[in-house]
């Protein structure tokens, strides 16, 4: 008796352990799904690679932008050296023409005595006939340079700046982590680029008013 009671006593305990089975059982599915649903997440995350590969695209893009700018400072550069190269040929041209008219004189003085009276005046005049061509040839010179330093200058910064604005347009718009400690140091090299060009442009006109007065 005691016995069948024991196994009495027993069989409720399987009974009673369904339901923790069926507790396991549904845990198990819940994990199932999980893992199921992070399969289908690590699924989905390839299109990465995609991003990766516009960035390549952008960079590109932005190397061939910067490639043409250097190469259209380099065609300006090669254009003002030519204009450079002309003044100097007048300026030269200049110092001949006055030669030749001061020979001239020479030869004209020599004909008469009206010329042969001023003659006695003017070696003076003939020296500092001279000395003024040299000096104006001189200021032409150190203007040909002023100039040709300022806009070199210039076609410098300008380039410089269109490089720095693309680097910043791709650090802020093509990356999906922006740095923006190298932006902030992009952003105060452009800013002084900015204000060097503003100076130089407020410099350069008072440079000409200057020349002008003095041609006058």
């Amino acid at each position: 008796m005691l016995t069948l009671h024991t196994i009495q006593s027993s069989l409720p305990s399987l009974r009673r352990s369904s339901p923790f089975r069926r507790a396991l059982l549904g845990r198990k599915r819940s994990f199932i799904c999980a893992s199921s649903s992070e399969d289908a997440e690590s699924d989905s995350s390839p299109p990465l690679g995609g991003d990766k590969r516009q960035q390549e695209v952008l960079a590109k893009i932005a190397m061939l932008q910067t490639q043409k700018i250097l190469e259209r400072l380099e065609s300006k550069m090669q254009a003002f050296e030519e204009t450079a190269e002309v003044q100097r040929q007048e300026i030269e041209m200049n110092d001949k023409v006055l030669e030749d008219f001061e020979d001239w004189i020479e030869k004209e003085k020599n004909q008469g005595m009206f010329f042969q009276s001023l003659g006695k005046v003017k070696p003076r005049n003939k020296k500092e006939i001279k000395v003024k061509a040299k000096v104006e040839a001189q200021k032409v010179k150190e203007i040909a340079k002023e100039s040709a330093g300022s806009k070199t200058r210039m076609n410098i910064y300008l380039g410089l700046m269109a490089i720095l604005g693309l680097t910043i347009a791709n650090a802020v718009f093509a990356t999906p982590e922006v740095e923006w400690r190298k932006v902030a140091a992009l952003g105060l090299i452009f800013i002084g680029l900015v204000a060097q060009v503003i100076y130089e442009q407020d410099i350069s006109p008072p440079k000409a008013e200057k020349t002008e007065k003095r041609e006058e």
